[in-house]
């Protein structure tokens, strides 16, 4: 656990805690590679790269048949299922309060104008896995896409050294009705999506959390295709009081920091009376859980001032308030991907059943960008409707405007209307 000091210059303290995460440019060369190779020769290209990166030899068809979906899902323990289905209830429930709708609304000159919310037709999902197994990430990928309407749901996962994607990642999608499930992953499984081959279909976003190669993939197909974001390695910012329990405080650090691949988490302790006791506890529980504490930082704050402004600088993915009247600060707060208030509300709960999406803005994106949501799988469409009068009373102001910009068809267009 490193100790850093307090700067009023807070750029160097925030320089110093994103230092702690690696940067991607490294894997540029290879995804470049990765994704031409795929644009170039589709499913060839995603079963060499499997068999070479993953070691997996898929086969020719190689999507994951919906009878053993379903035979994942029957093969749960109740109580994983139950679980599932409670957080499946709670996600959904959330972003179906945040879905938007169509509107009219009649203006000065009787013109109507409005938007119909069209949603998108194919929605590409990427699934981390590999050793790993992630139903949380299908739930909070796959539910606001169906809440959004996406006609057709398409999920990549990475295979299993005996074939087919993780069982908990194959029983969600069962779940959810998702039929659509590809034992793929890293930068070839997003280059698929995004190009589409003989076997997946070509997607018109591609949403979901992952390592630097699926990251700087994302980034490259940018464009051809939507993404929700360029995700890097996960983080919390804990801001605490001498109220924080280091038990508590240590746990939820180390809860970010077993993430992996780069996650860090940092403690700001206003008054600076929290370092030993929770450096104690990180330690102990550290060796406990066998979890690398080398990315846990603690910066101690003089004041709620300097952890808000620390904070609005770093604009974390989680951001975690255990103190006093933990609720009063949350106003100040502009950068954070999610705000956990108070000490029970630990990052762990919204990472899978609170009912909050768990796709946040990393990598302090979270000063523009929020977390995953059902318009990321919607498009609006501008609607303008004029009658007569309506075009009339618009008329001479466009072609007023028109005219200053030297658009002269434009103006004839509007003033044919007012004859």
């Amino acid at each position: 656990m490193k100790i850093l000091p307090w700067s009023d210059d807070v750029g160097t303290t925030v320089a110093a805690l994103r230092a702690l995460a690696p940067s991607a440019a490294e894997v540029r060369a290879a995804v470049t590679a990765i994704v031409d190779d795929v644009r170039r020769r589709g499913d060839a290209a995603v079963r060499e790269c499997s068999a070479r990166l993953d070691g997996v030899r898929l086969p020719a068809g190689y999507g994951v048949p919906p009878a053993e979906l379903r035979a994942r899902l029957e093969a749960l323990s109740p109580a994983l299922r139950t679980a599932l289905e409670l957080a499946a209830e709670n996600v959904r429930s959330y972003h179906e309060r945040e879905a938007p709708g169509p509107w009219r609304e009649t203006l000065g000159q009787g013109q109507v104008v409005g938007q119909e919310v069209v949603p998108l037709a194919v929605a590409g999902l990427y699934v981390p896995g590999g050793l790993a197994d992630y139903p949380s990430s299908v739930l909070m990928t796959a539910i606001p896409a169906q809440v959004a309407g996406v006609g057709r749901i398409v999920a990549c996962s990475p295979p299993r050294a005996s074939g087919g994607a993780a069982p908990g990642v194959a029983a969600t999608c069962a779940l959810l009705g998702v039929d659509d499930l590809f034992p793929i992953g890293g930068a070839q499984a997003v280059a698929a999506m995004a190009c589409g081959t003989a076997t997946v279909p070509r997607c018109d976003v591609i949403v979901g959390p992952g390592n630097a190669y699926v990251t700087e993939a994302k980034r490259q197909v940018m464009g051809e295709v939507g993404i929700d974001s360029l995700a890097g390695p996960s983080e919390v910012l804990i801001i605490a009081d001498e109220t924080g329990d280091p038990a508590w405080l240590a746990a939820d650090l180390l809860a970010q920091a077993e993430h992996g691949a780069g996650a860090m988490a940092c403690l700001a302790d206003i008054g600076g009376r929290l370092a030993a006791p929770v450096a104690a506890e990180v330690g102990k529980l550290a060796t406990e859980l066998g979890i690398s504490h080398d990315n846990v930082a603690l910066v101690a704050c003089p004041d709620r001032a300097a952890a808000v402004k620390l904070c609005n600088a770093f604009g974390p993915e989680h951001l975690e308030l255990h103190l006093a009247a933990a609720a009063d600060l949350v106003p100040a707060v502009r950068n954070a991907g999610a705000i956990f208030v108070g000490p029970y509300a630990a990052t762990a709960f919204a990472d899978y059943a609170a009912g909050s999406n768990h796709v946040l803005p990393t990598g302090g994106s979270a000063r523009f960008a929020q977390g995953l949501s059902v318009v990321d799988f919607q498009k609006r469409v501008a609607v303008v409707e004029l009658d007569g009068a309506a075009a009339a009373a618009l008329a001479p102001h466009v072609a007023i405007i028109a005219d200053e910009e030297g658009m002269r068809a434009h103006a004839r267009s509007a003033r044919l209307r007012a004859q």
